[in-house]
């Protein structure tokens, strides 16, 4: 008989849960001066799209193997690496002056960020079930959430006064602090199952353990899937880190404290919906959550096209940090739902893979469209993108959690 999981809401657990705040926080400032700096230097959206949008490209690739070697070498190396490489190239991005040698440290940082964000999800589907699965990712978003409410906020005040470096240095600082914090109090989750050659079949057979496949793409709630985290990933990307800096500083001239109390402001409405939004998908189900905050992003997008005053934008960017609470939590549940347990990391991998799709191409389309075509066009674009992932999540995907919870064959109980 295996183990029960962890108790994830123990104080054992605590350090995991600071370290997602610590890294909200260093991401929140480098999230305020990544934008700022490549305006700055260039003086074009569409630039600034590139460069958010070229970071997602290493993730597309790393999110997959990550997956794969957190079920062979375990969870807790590579969210070590993560951060380690992260940090490392904020510390060379205090002295970048063009946008080059920035944009390069940052493609290479991004692997980093690509290898924390799918152990740490491993390692969190590895300690919780489908009954508690949502609010203990409410928990997590919620530590970042209140981690990006602060980075903004200092780093705006820090960039103020020494200037965007200050932004970077920052962050490079946080993940030394999260690498220290998982070495040495942050246990391993990898199940002892997975760290034997070969698996049980259910003849008493060994058999090999799975390897990366296709196979997923052919279940219609797995592209529904694919399709929400790319979804949310250009809203994130997209909107909250390429248009929505650029917009307040071009069309009403914030400066950077003003963007930064922009960012924050989302970072806490998603903070205050996070664990609300994690008892209903526990209670009613993971689609309760997931398609509403889908179209509600969309209509942010919307929203925000019209905006031309910054108390309009302070009012949608508080729809839009909700929306993206609960999208987030929604198709990381909704992941680790459909994850098999002899191969969760390679799974979530692939999902990650997804998401960086969405992450390459929101910010790259909607620059495109913000420089060359006009300020609305960029945000209707996405927003019909957001509401076409909430209908494809209503038609295709299947309920996981709740009381219309669907059994596959194969699914073990929890």
């Amino acid at each position: 008989m295996s183990e029960p999981p962890p108790r994830v809401l123990s104080a054992s657990n605590a350090p995991i849960f600071f370290s997602f705040f610590t890294w909200g926080f260093g991401t929140g400032a480098q999230n305020l001066g990544r934008p700022l700096f490549a305006l700055a230097v260039t003086g074009n959206v569409f630039l600034v799209g590139v460069l958010i949008a070229v970071n997602a490209i290493p993730r597309f690739f790393t999110g997959p193997l990550t997956g794969y070697l957190t079920d062979r070498l375990g969870r807790k190396p590579l969210i070590m690496l993560g951060p380690a490489i992260r940090g490392a190239t904020n510390f060379g991005q205090v002295f970048a002056d063009d946008y080059v040698t920035f944009l390069v440290l940052e493609v290479i940082g991004q692997i980093g960020v690509a290898m924390w964000a799918t152990s740490s999800n491993v390692l969190l589907s590895d300690v919780t079930t489908t009954a508690n699965r949502g609010r203990v990712l409410a928990l997590r978003q919620m530590s970042m959430r209140l981690g990006f409410v602060a980075g903004p906020l200092v780093g705006g005040v820090l960039a103020a006064v020494y200037g965007l470096p200050a932004l970077f240095l920052l962050n490079g600082i946080s993940k030394v602090v999260i690498v220290l914090t998982v070495l040495f109090l942050v246990k391993e989750t990898r199940p002892r199952a997975a760290s034997t050659p070969a698996l049980a079949a259910p003849s008493g057979e060994p058999r090999p353990r799975r390897a990366f496949s296709l196979r997923p793409f052919r279940d219609r709630a797995f592209v529904a899937l694919a399709f929400a985290s790319a979804g949310g990933a250009v809203a994130q990307a997209g909107v909250m880190q390429t248009l929505i800096p650029a917009h307040a500083r071009l069309s009403i001239g914030a400066d950077e404290t003003a963007v930064g109390f922009l960012i924050s402001l989302a970072a806490l409405a998603a903070f205050l919906a996070a664990f609300p939004n994690g008892i209903i998908m526990d209670r009613f189900g993971r689609k309760v959550s997931l398609v509403p905050a889908l179209a509600l992003l969309g209509a942010a997008s919307f929203l925000l096209g019209i905006g031309d005053a910054y108390v309009v934008l302070a009012l949608v960017v508080v729809v839009q940090g909700v929306g993206g609470s609960m999208a987030m939590t929604g198709t990381h549940a909704y992941a680790m739902d459909l994850a098999p347990a002899d191969g969760r990391g390679a799974f979530l991998g692939m999902v990650m893979a997804a998401q960086s799709v969405g992450a390459i191409a929101g910010p790259a389309i909607a620059g495109a469209l913000y420089e060359f075509v006009s300020p609305l066009s960029a945000f209707v674009a996405i927003g019909v993108l957001l509401v076409t992932s909430a209908v494809l999540m209503a038609a295709l995907g299947r309920e996981t959690a709740g009381p219309r919870r669907v059994v596959v064959e194969g699914e073990l109980a929890e």
